[in-house]
């Protein structure tokens, strides 16, 4: 009897630790817009990179950990992406990445939300992101956020009658 409740317990604990093994981001990207006096300014950074832990049966063990190079922005404007890049905005050189880490993750709906901070520069803040989760052929999962901030809440820039301060941001993370 005592020998069967060992291996169980074993069972259970590989179960367990199965369920719960760090993804790596496969692929993605990070597309974000911002509205200015001559219209709508598109541009991305490189995909996420980073780990995660998602489970949608056990959200208890899920966890990201993901990061975006700064200096990786792209408007196809290379003025804009050169002072974008400066001290005046991102300061890539001082501030090499952008950070998100959550704490925890909650079902909101038919979605969730993730719960952590997000760093920019040197500015942490806790932020509620919200996402969707799917579930490919191969076991992989595609996870696709949008979000608004205020650049201003991050010191990217200055105040300015020409640029809106609200960014929207949209992530997507393949992880496997």
């Amino acid at each position: 009897m005592k020998r069967n409740v060992f291996i169980l317990a074993c069972c259970l604990l590989i179960f367990f630790q199965a369920q719960a093994q760090t993804s790596k981001v496969i692929s993605g990207s990070t597309n974000f817009s911002v509205k200015f006096i001559l219209g709508t300014c598109n541009g991305s950074f490189d995909a996420p990179k980073g780990g995660a832990i998602f489970d949608p049966n056990n959200l208890n063990t899920a966890a990201f950990n993901l990061t975006i190079a700064a200096a990786s922005f792209k408007t196809n404007s290379n003025g804009r992406d050169k002072d974008m890049k400066s001290d005046n905005y991102f300061d890539v050189a001082k501030y090499p990445e952008i950070h998100f880490k959550s704490s925890r993750i909650e079902k909101k709906d038919a979605a969730y939300q993730a719960i952590g901070t997000l760093t920019i520069k040197d500015v942490s803040k806790t932020v509620t992101l919200p996402f969707e989760a799917k579930k490919n052929a191969d076991g992989s999962y595609t996870l696709s956020s949008t979000f608004d901030i205020n650049r201003l809440d991050y010191k990217v820039g200055e105040s300015n009658w020409k640029l809106k301060d609200i960014v929207t941001v949209t992530i997507k993370a393949i992880i496997k």
